[in-house]
C-alpha cells in the first residue's frame, strides 16, 4: 500500500528526500487561528509536491505549525492512485495525515471507500474507519476499521469483518491478511462458505503458500456435497497431502434422505442420519479416499449401532473395517453381534453385509416372550448378516456353527433346540428370528417345553455374553453447538478447488475514477 498519500503531501515519497509544498489559488488571505497565524487560499486551490498533485475548494496552511488543511472536494493523485474525501489534513511535526467524510481511495482495479482515514508516516500504518470497503476484482471486504502495516503488508480487518469473491465468503471479528506470504487468520466468529464447504469456529488459519489450514474452538464443518457435519475442538487440513485430521472427541453426522412410498401411496422423503463418535478422526481426500476413527468408536443409525476400537472406510470400495477393540460389537434391531473384527459392505453410505470374523457370537431375544430370558443364540468362527433397507433379513454361520433356539408354535413357547452344524442360517421377520435352518453336519438335541418353562435362562452356549448395557443410544450424539445459519443466496458464491478455500483479501498497494489534473 502506497504511503496513503495524506503524509505525501508534506514528506515526500517515503524513502526520498523531502520536496516542498507548493500551493495556489485564485486568493490567498493572511489570518491567525487559535493563535497561530495561517495562510488561507480560496477558489481554485491547486498543490503540488513532486509526482504528488490535487486540488480543493481551499487550503490552510498553518507556517508555524507545518500543518496543511485542504477542505472541499479534496483530490490527490500520484501515478496511478487517486484519493478523493471532503477534508484532509497532515500535521509534519507528527508525521500523521487525516481524511474524513466519505473517503474514496483508487489504485489500477481496486477501490477503496471510508468514513474516515489516517497515515501514520513514521510507523508506516495507515488505518481506515467507519463502512470501510475495499474492492478488487471480483473480491469485497467489509469491515468497521481497517490497519494496514507498509513495511510487513498486513491488512487488519477489524469489527464485523468479511471478505467476499467467487471462491467462497470468509466472516469473522477479525480478519488478519499477510500479504507477503499469503496467509489469513481469523479471530471470533468465524464462518467460511463456499459451495463445497461451510465452516465455523472461533479461530482461523489458511496458508496458500503452505498448503495448510487450521480451525480452533467450536470448530463445526459441513461438507455439502458429502451431506456431512464434524464437530470437534480442532481441525488441520493439509492441502499437499490431502488430509485432514480432526482430534479431541470429533463428532460426525451423516444426513442421508430417500423416497419411500405410505401406506396412502404417496411418495415422501424420509431422513436418516448417521452420527459416529471416536477419540480422533482422520480424511484422506484424492484416488485412496478413506476415513479413519481412531479409539472408542461409537456409531448409530437408524436400528444400526457399533462399537470398537478402529474404524477404517474405504470410500473407493465402500467397505468398513472395524477392529483394534478386544471385542468389536454391533446391533442391528434387537440381534447383537460381537467378534475380533468386523467388516462392512456398503452402498449409497447403507450397510448390505456385515462380515464377523474370529469366535463371532451372536444373540437375539424372542420378541414374543420379553423379559422370559429366551434368548436365541448362535456361535462360531464367522458370520455374515444380510441387511436390506436397513433391517437385518438373515444370519449365516458358517464354520463350526453351535446355536440355541427357542422355538415358538402358535403363539406359545414350544421348547429349545440345540444344535451344531457346518453352517446354520437364521432368518429375521418383523425384527424377530422367524426360523433357524441347519445345513450338513446336523447334530442336535431338542428340549420340550415342560423341560424349559421358567428355565430359559439356563439354556446357554457356554461362550454366551449379552451386552446391552454398552449399546449407543442417540442421546449421546447431541450437537454440541449450534451450526452458523446457511449462506444468504444473495452471497452464494461459485464452485471453489479444494474443500475449505479461503477468498482472497488484498488491499490497495499504491485507478483513478476521474481525469488526472493538469500540473
Amino acid at each position: 500500500m502506497v504511503a496513503l498519500v495524506l503524509a505525501l503531501l508534506a514528506s515526500g515519497v517515503y524513502g526520498q528526500k523531502r520536496e516542498p509544498v507548493t500551493v495556489t489559488g485564485d486568493s490567498l488571505a493572511a489570518d491567525v487561528i487559535n493563535g497561530e497565524p495561517v495562510k488561507q487560499m480560496f477558489g481554485h486551490v491547486r498543490f503540488v509536491q513532486g509526482p504528488l498533485y490535487g486540488s480543493a475548494d481551499k487550503a490552510i496552511q498553518y507556517t508555524a505549525g507545518h500543518r496543511l488543511e485542504l477542505v472541499g472536494n479534496v483530490e490527490i493523485h500520484q501515478d496511478t492512485l487517486s484519493l478523493y474525501a471532503p477534508y484532509l489534513v497532515f500535521d509534519d511535526s507528527t508525521g500523521v495525515g487525516h481524511a474524513e467524510g466519505n473517503v474514496r481511495l483508487f489504485d489500477r482495479d481496486i477501490e477503496l471507500t471510508a468514513g474516515m482515514g489516517d497515515y501514520d508516516s513514521y510507523r508506516q500504518m495507515a488505518n481506515f474507519h467507519r463502512h470501510v470497503t475495499v474492492t478488487q476484482h471480483k473480491t469485497t471486504s467489509l469491515s468497521d476499521h481497517l490497519q494496514y502495516y507498509r513495511s510487513t503488508q498486513t491488512s487488519i480487518l477489524l469489527g464485523n469483518a468479511e471478505v467476499k469473491s467467487d471462491s467462497g465468503s470468509l466472516s469473522a471479528d477479525t480478519i488478519i491478511h499477510l500479504q507477503a506470504l499469503d496467509e489469513t487468520t481469523a479471530k471470533g466468529r468465524v464462518h467460511l462458505s463456499n459451495d463445497s464447504v461451510r465452516l465455523a469456529s472461533d479461530w482461523f488459519y489458511d496458508s496458500k503458500a503452505r498448503g495448510e489450514m487450521n480451525a480452533r474452538g467450536h470448530v463445526s464443518v459441513e461438507d455439502i456435497r458429502n451431506k456431512t457435519i464434524i464437530f470437534g475442538d480442532t481441525l488441520a487440513r493439509f492441502a499437499k497431502t490431502n488430509f485432514t485430521v480432526v482430534p479431541g472427541r470429533p463428532l460426525l453426522y451423516y444426513i442421508d434422505s430417500s423416497q419411500e412410498r405410505d401406506s396412502e401411496q404417496i411418495v415422501r422423503t424420509v431422513f436418516d442420519t448417521m452420527f459416529l463418535r471416536a477419540d480422533t478422526m482422520k480424511m484422506y481426500q484424492g484416488d485412496s479416499a478413506h476415513f479413519v476413527a481412531i479409539d472408542s468408536v461409537r456409531m448409530l443409525r437408524s436400528g444400526f449401532s457399533l462399537i470398537g476400537g478402529r474404524m477404517d472406510f474405504d470410500q473407493v470400495r465402500d467397505i468398513i473395517n472395524v477392529f483394534h477393540a478386544k471385542r468389536q460389537r454391533v446391533w442391528n434391531d434387537s440381534t447383537e453381534i460381537d467378534a475380533d473384527s468386523v467388516a462392512m459392505l456398503m452402498k449409497d453410505h447403507h450397510v448390505k453385509r456385515v462380515f464377523a470374523v474370529g469366535h463371532a457370537f451372536a444373540t437375539s431375544p424372542v420378541d414374543e416372550f420379553p423379559n422370559s430370558g429366551r434368548m436365541n443364540q448362535l456361535e462360531g468362527e464367522s458370520m455374515m448378516l444380510v441387511v436390506e433397507k436397513d433391517t437385518a433379513r438373515c444370519l449365516y454361520d458358517r464354520s463350526n456353527a453351535l446355536s440355541i433356539y427357542f422355538a415358538v408354535s402358535d403363539g406359545k413357547p414350544d421348547g429349545v433346540n440345540r444344535a451344531s452344524g457346518d453352517t446354520i442360517r437364521i432368518d429375521f421377520k418383523n425384527k424377530s428370528v422367524k426360523r433357524l435352518a441347519i445345513i450338513s453336519g446336523t447334530e442336535g438335541e431338542y428340549f420340550p417345553e415342560r423341560f424349559v418353562g421358567n428355565r430359559a435362562a439356563g439354556f446357554r452356549l457356554n461362550d454366551y455374553e449379552r451386552h446391552v448395557d454398552l449399546r449407543p443410544y442417540r442421546q449421546e450424539f447431541v450437537m454440541p453447538w449450534l451450526l452458523p445459519p446457511p449462506l444468504p443466496k444473495s452471497l452464494d458464491t461459485k464452485s471453489v478447488t479444494g474443500a475449505g478455500a479461503t477468498p482472497m483479501l488484498t488491499i490497495p498497494d499504491k485507478k483513478p475514477s476521474k481525469p488526472k489534473l493538469t500540473q
